[in-house]
């Protein structure tokens, strides 16, 4: 993506074809790296995870919105059911369940976080400013701490205030319509002025956080961070009382513990970032600052309680990262990635997370390969890249690649065209009509994927691009758990380049997905004992039982499926994790060994949907498996009548592939990352999720942002400017 990110800055700016050509080098068939999605047997979605866009991803959806526009002005896929980003690829969803082990009750409990839309639009107009994040950060934990408006038991002071956020449902009935002015404004409207909520119906002592709201919805303040300081001294009156009390964790006081929690966890996070995190001298905020501390580690340091320290809210940040199964301790995660992260995510606009109704290779990948192409950028499909060799001149010179595979046609074209031919999308396996037979033959009767390193194939044939031949300027997005082998020649001449390899770390991950005949209300999920709102409403779990903790309903993109009638879905679940390697990576000789963990995978997942699924789907369990899960509700095209073989026919991926791996942000790593143009070489500029881009955490809106940075410093070499503002740093 961050390859594809720069090829699209490098094309979009008025007469670039003037001034440079643009070849991309793609291993394999298809384009997206780990957005990458494939169309199997029936048409079935297959994902390299979890993918979701959340409304705070104002690169990507900017992005995404100049690609649709110019994919429909310039008429490039005419036919197809994906015309607008919005309306034809994209779903609300602003539900997300918290889940929570407690030890004093021994047993899970759910915290469902409601998030309310807002009036703005995410890709339009940048970022919030850091102080408007604090002050919304400050808001918003009012709004989660509260529970939500669709429980069927909700206290009667919640009640009050939520019939203000969600006024069309509240304890699973409709209210009248009311008018909608915003986020914002219910959320500090009942709180503040003369008679207000707080001040009418909470005790004396919270008389501290009125008085703190009023303050924050004060504007033209020129002293921000006087005026920050004296809100979080009101609100420390309170935490100083929460904390006294303790954290409770009774049934009837779930409330109490979240409220607990929530503005315990504001307060410190913020309390922190004015203190540590902001130069008053800049008046500018340096997250780096902190960096070299894991994020609970620092949030100790301003003298949070052990408890928040352990809460589930907080390992939502190394869940989140897949950080959380690295080591022995609970994981590892840089403080001020952390609270980058934190602010963000807090400046969302429209929904909170948007859920793609098809593949995300077919919402994000295509129309920007539709576009490319257009555009007059080449494709080099089944080209891997072996080593990228540089001289004494400090540029690089050559770049070995194999060429995978014959091709029986002049020029590879990666679309499969699936209901009626209107609908573009990347199969999950190459089309092999386009492949020289003797090839075509080998790769499907041995079942041989082009995408894996340790696949038994040889190829087609070695080549290499020379410089001033082939190449001038080469932008490197391959990842980083690649390095060692393909820029091997340059890591033992660069110092720099041996330390980022050796300090950046990278996880595996592992996905499955279950498509399930009954519906997920007939599996006995109720969506208002869940406090869900009673329509569409998709669960978004994460923080549950390792390693598989965060599920998604993904049943939004059945429609778009080809099932048989009898085999038909009404539910699917998408299933991603960290995934544990007990030994270091085998060399690529080993040539079972993709299939071997995919193995592994199914095994342990089998048994964790057995001890697991039951409290999310109770009606899904047997009598010899009351916890677990009935295979014979599972859809198989097969239709096989034994339940392990209807299990077996689901789809699961245990993403080892170096190129796959999830790029880690542990405490003193940032300062081993590279910038764009850092390379030490004048013409090989970088991009990724590994590079320091700015906000280094492993996600797809930073990932955009590489690509932007290593486009725009390439152009800048060349003297070329115009240039659009890059999304990357958070402005006070």
């Amino acid at each position: 993506m961050a390859s594809l990110s720069a090829a699209y800055e490098l094309t979009d700016y008025e007469n670039w074809q003037e001034k440079y050509e643009i070849t991309l080098y793609q291993t394999g068939w298809r384009l997206g790296g780990k957005t990458a999605t494939g169309r199997s047997q029936n048409d079935r979605i297959e994902e390299h995870g979890i993918h979701i866009l959340q409304g705070w991803y104002e690169t990507t959806f900017r992005l995404l919105r100049s690609v649709y526009d110019e994919r429909k002005k310039n008429n490039l896929a005419p036919d197809s059911p994906l015309q607008d980003l919005f309306k034809d690829g994209l779903v609300a969803n602003n539900t997300t369940l918290l889940t929570e082990f407690v030890p004093e009750l021994g047993k899970w409990t759910n915290w469902p976080l409601i998030f309310p839309e807002t009036d703005e639009q995410p890709g339009l107009g940048g970022p919030l400013p850091m102080w408007t994040l604090i002050e919304k950060g400050l808001a918003l934990s009012i709004e989660m701490l509260l529970g939500s408006p669709y429980s069927k038991k909700t206290s009667s002071f919640a009640a009050r205030i939520l019939s203000r956020f969600f006024p069309k449902y509240l304890n699973g009935v409709r209210q009248k319509d009311r008018e909608n002015k915003g986020c914002m404004y219910f959320l500090l409207k009942p709180f503040l002025g003369e008679g207000g909520i707080i001040e009418r119906m909470v005790k004396k002592e919270m008389a501290h956080i009125t008085e703190a709201l009023k303050m924050l919805k004060q504007s033209g303040v020129e002293d921000k961070h006087k005026r920050h300081s004296l809100i979080l001294d009101l609100i420390e009156r309170e935490i100083r009382h929460i904390e006294k009390e303790g954290l409770p964790y009774a049934e009837d006081e779930q409330e109490k513990r979240h409220m607990a929690i929530g503005i315990c966890f504001a307060y410190y996070n913020i309390k922190g970032i004015v203190k540590d995190v902001y130069d008053p001298a800049t008046e500018n905020f340096d997250f780096t600052k902190i960096d070299q501390y894991d994020y609970r580690v620092w949030l100790a340091m301003q003298g949070a309680p052990q408890w928040l320290v352990d809460s589930v809210i907080v390992r939502f940040f190394y869940t989140g990262t897949f950080a959380n199964l690295i080591n022995e301790q609970g994981g590892a995660v840089a403080a001020g990635t952390a609270l980058q992260f934190f602010a963000k995510s807090a400046g969302f606009k429209g929904s909170f997370v948007y859920q793609m109704t098809y593949g995300t290779g077919e919402v994000m990948i295509m129309p920007i390969y539709e576009v490319l192409k257009s555009r007059g950028v080449k494709f080099k499909f089944f080209h891997k890249i072996e080593q990228i060799h540089h001289s004494d001149s400090g540029e690089i010179e050559a770049i070995s690649y194999a060429e995978q595979v014959h091709l029986s046609v002049s020029e590879y074209n990666p679309v499969k065209k699936i209901n009626g031919g209107k609908l573009n999308v990347w199969p999950s396996e190459p089309l092999y009509d386009q492949l020289n037979t003797e090839h075509a033959s080998l790769l499907q009767s041995g079942k041989i994927s082009l995408e894996d390193p340790w696949a038994d194939w040889t190829d087609h044939q070695k080549g290499q691009l020379q410089k001033g031949t082939d190449f001038d300027e080469v932008i490197l997005g391959i990842p980083v758990g690649t390095l060692k082998t393909i820029c091997s020649e340059i890591i033992q001449k660069e110092e720099k380049w041996k330390l980022m390899t050796d300090n950046i770390v990278t996880t595996p991950t592992q996905s499955a997905q279950l498509w399930f005949l009954p519906s997920l209300q007939e599996l006995g999920f109720d969506l208002a004992d869940w406090g869900l709102p009673p329509q569409n409403s998709a669960p978004n779990v994460v923080v549950y039982q390792n390693p598989m903790y965060s599920w998604l309903d993904s049943s939004l993109v059945l429609p778009n499926e080809n099932w048989p009638e009898n085999q038909r879905p009404k539910f699917l679940a998408y299933y991603t994790g960290p995934y544990l390697l007990r030994k270091p990576l085998p060399p690529f000789s080993a040539h079972d060994y993709q299939s071997s963990e995919n193995a592994r995978l199914k095994d342990a997942f089998e048994q964790w949907l057995q001890d697991n699924s039951a409290w999310f789907w109770p009606k899904g369990a047997t009598y010899l498996y009351p916890q677990g899960l009935n295979f014979q509700l599972l859809a198989d095209p097969n239709n096989s009548a034994d339940g392990y073989d209807r299990f077996s026919s689901q789809f699961f991926r245990a993403n080892v592939r170096p190129t796959d791996h999830y790029t880690l942000s542990v405490p003193n790593s940032a300062r081993y990352r590279l910038k764009a143009d850092e390379s030490g070489f004048d013409n090989l500029f970088l991009c990724g999720d590994w590079i320091d881009f700015g906000g280094n955490v492993g996600y797809i809106d930073g990932t955009i942002q590489s690509g932007q940075q290593a486009a725009q410093a390439l152009r800048k070499k060349m003297n070329l400017g115009g240039h659009k503002e890059i999304w990357s740093e958070l402005k006070a």
